[in-house]
């Protein structure tokens, strides 16, 4: 075999190993990065043709992606945090504050066949007057914002001692304090438990307490409310309590701040001074050179902002440039859109926008109302339903045994609407009352509770006339039995 022949084969078998040897580094790579997760790269090939074995990339059905982009802490452990941001941005206070104001708004409507229309007015004066629905709204929020929240009952009696309801009478005071949970278990970490019900029975039978600022509290004298329902992976780092609205929120956060911050540097480098200096390379050259640019620079911006003119030798020269702003509002409108989506809250709710298009917005404003009502309204009702036993109890004596609460519509008629409800339940109590089915004094307790006429309608004479009835004597009728009991004059007789 002649050395040229043995020469190409020696190059062609160190050319077919070089290939095996490239390959083979290229799978143990791609092996290291699946290993160690050091680099998660995306591409629009991996996305539209999958995975290629002997190229780099991360297939659309792998999990990197998720464990690269997930925290993996909770933020409903920062208590700073969330109550800075609270203070600081007007997006978060308008997440947290909004839902819960819109069900609070109007209170509520109290039902029981015990109590008449003027105790059940007297009552609703009454806890507005103790604002009992503010302090609901404030517990309310910050069970939104922390994750967990608390309504401290407090009366004459120790705080330590078990709550006793029949104590409460007329002569006791009584009181309602909204507190978040950092106020109540800042000394619990970790703790393992399903939920705070099954640690207030564990209160219960080893006489523990909530420690409110070094005050011990019963647990029979404090309403907890819980936030979010967490997983049981993630319960036993939240001592008990839920979780945060805030957790689902943090990337369309910041991503709405990146983008604010955006337009303020814009703006604030929207115009920008171009000077051209002759012999600008040789003067920095100079001793104390960058202080005469420096200096002619400053002359030049003085003369502009206050003359409103600027003056320059005829070989320098002077020009602005502006930045564009294309594409930052469809930006912006996106994220908008982002963080609505995250919170269930239309747009007219969160940035006060109005619909756009042909769309009046009622949709959205019925999915508003939805989340309203499984997510604040149903978690608060049972405790607005104690608080008003409680009141009950403290002017009245006792808790009727049929009271039901109902909450105001969520959704706002406009005048026109309003009317024509009215005159729909004008049209049916009239109805009810031409076919006998009410009375008088029915008509117009029903014309009076649903505010059907500007002015109050009296029913009085129907109170006294059916009081007469009962008692089988009416004031018409009395005067004529008292006049037919009498005996007639005898006639005079006649002359003869």
């Amino acid at each position: 075999m002649s050395g040229n022949k043995r020469k190409k084969i020696r190059v062609e078998k160190q050319s077919v190993s070089a290939q095996i040897n490239n390959q083979q580094k290229e799978i143990n790579n791609f092996n290291d990065r699946i290993l160690n997760k050091t680099s998660v790269q995306n591409g629009l090939s991996e996305a539209l043709l999958g995975y290629n074995f002997l190229q780099e990339g991360t297939q659309l059905s792998q999990t990197a992606t998720l464990f690269k982009n997930a925290r993996w802490y909770l933020v409903s452990n920062m208590r700073q945090l969330l109550s800075e941001i609270y203070v600081e941005y007007g997006l978060v206070k308008t997440i947290v504050d909004v839902p819960v104001e819109d069900a609070m708004r109007g209170g509520v409507d109290v039902k029981t066949s015990e109590l008449d229309e003027d105790d059940i007015s007297k009552l609703q004066s009454f806890m507005e007057e103790q604002d009992d629905y503010v302090t609901i709204g404030m517990a309310l929020k910050w069970n939104r914002l922390y994750g967990g929240a608390g309504i401290i009952i407090i009366n004459n009696e120790k705080a330590s001692e078990e709550l006793d309801m029949d104590k409460i009478d007329e002569d006791s005071p009584l009181e309602f304090k909204a507190v978040d949970m950092w106020e109540l278990y800042n000394d619990k970490q970790n703790t393992e438990g399903d939920s705070i019900n099954l640690e207030d029975s564990l209160m219960i039978k080893t006489k523990e307490f909530y420690n409110y600022y070094s005050h011990n509290l019963h647990p029979s004298r404090v309403m907890i409310m819980k936030g979010l329902t967490p997983p049981s992976f993630i319960r036993p780092r939240l001592r008990g309590w839920g979780y945060s609205i805030m957790e689902q929120l943090v990337r369309s956060i910041n991503q709405y701040l990146k983008a604010t911050d955006l337009g303020f540097e814009v703006l604030d480098e929207f115009k920008l001074d171009i000077f051209k200096i002759k012999g600008l390379a040789d003067t920095l050259l100079m001793p104390q050179g960058d202080a005469i640019v420096r200096k002619r620079v400053a002359l030049a911006n003085s003369e502009k902002n206050y003359h409103n003119a600027l003056t320059m030798d005829a070989e320098d020269d002077y020009m602005q440039k502006q930045l564009s702003f294309s594409g930052l509002s469809e930006a912006m409108d996106g994220i908008r859109k982002q963080v609505a989506s995250d919170m269930r809250m239309p747009m007219t709710k969160l940035f006060g926008t109005s619909s756009a298009g042909f769309s009046s917005g009622e949709d959205d404003i019925e999915n508003y109302n939805s989340m309203v009502e499984s997510d604040v309204r149903a978690k608060a009702k049972f405790h607005i339903l104690r608080i008003v036993k409680f009141r009950c109890k403290q002017l009245f004596g006792f808790v009727p045994d049929d009271l039901i609460i109902e909450y105001k519509p969520l959704r706002i008629l406009s005048a026109e609407q309003e009317e024509g409800v009215k005159t729909q339940v004008f049209n049916r109590l009239l109805q009810a009352r031409q076919a006998g089915e009410i009375t008088s004094k029915e008509f117009k307790e029903g014309c009076n509770k649903d505010n059907l006429f500007p002015i109050k309608v009296d029913d009085s004479a129907d109170s006294l006339e059916s009081k007469g009835k009962e008692e089988g004597d009416t004031p018409a009728a009395a005067p004529a039995a008292k006049k037919s009991t009498q005996t007639a004059p005898e006639a005079p007789k006649a002359k003869s």
